[in-house]
């Protein structure tokens, strides 16, 4: 096994476990039927939170010329990532509640929206930190790092608490994440 694919599979076990992590959510959620409040915006958290995952992956499999600035502090930071990346996961839809309890999408959303957007936020700083570490480090990354309006946008998202700001980020990053490798392929 190469030294890439030695740290992508230790970093895809973990996004499986977040993956795994929302879909039990999920199923939670359509087998407390009435007792759930719904609404759209933990659901849409969810959505982007699933399309940043699989971004992920598809990200990590071209960049294979990453293997030469491999060193410990960037396969720390690659899983500092990847827990990043779950912990936002796990926070954009509850977790179980006792029997008989409503479970409040919109509450849940208000309750977690700061810490969802403070994990984009960190994930993608410390995604672009690595990138700008490997091309200082020669192992040249097919590209620097993308979305310089992540940051503001994130930054604002944390602050901003009203619905219409907060459904407005979820879409642009769902849209975001739904196109930007249409029409790409793994084989090349």
């Amino acid at each position: 096994m190469e030294p890439f694919e030695f740290l992508l599979l230790f970093a895809a076990l973990l996004l499986g476990v977040a993956v795994t992590d929302l879909v039990a959510s999920l199923h939670r959620l359509f087998s407390a039927g009435r007792r759930v409040a719904w609404d759209w915006l933990a659901p849409l958290g969810a959505l982007v939170a699933f399309l940043k995952i699989v971004s992920q992956w598809w990200i990590w499999y071209s960049r294979a010329t990453f293997v030469p600035a491999l060193t410990w502090e960037v396969f720390l930071a690659v899983l500092a990532r990847v827990i990043l990346l779950f912990l936002m996961t796990a926070a954009a839809l509850p977790d179980s509640k006792p029997a008989g309890e409503t479970i409040d999408l919109r509450e849940h959303w208000r309750n977690v929206q700061t810490r969802y957007w403070a994990f984009f936020l960190a994930h993608w700083v410390i995604g672009a930190g690595v990138s700008i570490y490997t091309r200082a480090s020669g192992a040249l990354v097919t590209s620097m790092p993308s979305g310089l309006l992540i940051v503001p946008l994130t930054t604002a998202m944390i602050f901003l608490k009203g619905r219409a700001w907060q459904t407005a980020g979820l879409v642009t990053f769902w849209a975001v994440y739904s196109i930007q490798f249409v029409g790409q392929s793994l084989g090349g």
